[in-house]
């Protein structure tokens, strides 16, 4: 091989090798340029993400504070629906008394608070019954027709919504079926009914309004 041959042998080779460092280096470059972008954005998202966990945990108080805020709103409200329920049965039962089965309801009360007396303490001596003046008529009317117990003593003394107060001949026992009496001891379990009812209707209505509050 003459020397001409060889210098381009040489020279051939030296730009292979030469091309193939380039091609090796192109492609470190290329990975280290994908390495280093990779790198930023997983700082980039790191460095977001705490920036935004501060909001996000703001934000979780925030709502939990407002659906604090929302029971008590919620409950004060059943509260106050309660009370004028409770209000609005105080005015009807005030004014039983200009109802027409008024006479049937003072007689089923005369009749349940002789009962609860029993039978011993009305044969042992004869029971009063209290009733207010505007009732007096309405309840010898009733004591006529019972006529279980003609020795009771009728007395108009009482000032009330409407009822009775029944009490042993020795006074010893007393059955106060007067209307508001009988209200105020079931109010406790009118309450509990209520604020239930009224519970249940503000769920549903709740239930009801997720699906357009989600939109």
């Amino acid at each position: 091989m003459s020397l001409e041959a060889i210098l381009a042998a040489i020279e051939t080779a030296g730009a292979a090798q030469v091309a193939q460092v380039q091609s090796d280096l192109a492609a470190q470059l290329r990975q280290l340029e994908a390495e280093t972008a990779a790198g930023e954005a997983a700082r980039r998202a790191a460095a977001s993400g705490a920036a935004q966990a501060p909001i996000g945990e703001e934000r979780a108080q925030l709502l939990h504070a407002a659906r604090l805020a929302g029971l008590s709103l919620a409950g004060q409200a059943r509260q106050r629906l309660v009370e004028a329920a409770l209000g609005e049965t105080r005015q009807r039962l005030a004014e039983l008394r200009q109802q027409p089965g008024y006479a049937r309801l003072l007689r089923h009360l005369i009749d349940d608070a002789l009962a609860a007396l029993g039978p011993e303490e009305l044969a042992t001596a004869a029971p009063k019954i209290l009733v207010d003046a505007r009732d007096e008529a309405l309840a010898q009317t009733s004591l006529d027709a019972n006529g279980t117990v003609p020795r009771a003593i009728l007395e108009p003394s009482l000032d009330s919504w409407g009822g009775v107060s029944v009490r042993s001949g020795d006074g010893r026992i007393v059955i106060d079926n007067r209307l508001e009496a009988r209200l105020e001891r079931a109010t406790p379990y009118l309450r509990r009914a209520l604020a239930a009812a009224f519970e249940r209707a503000a769920s549903a209505e709740g239930a009801a309004l997720s699906p357009a509050l989600a939109c």
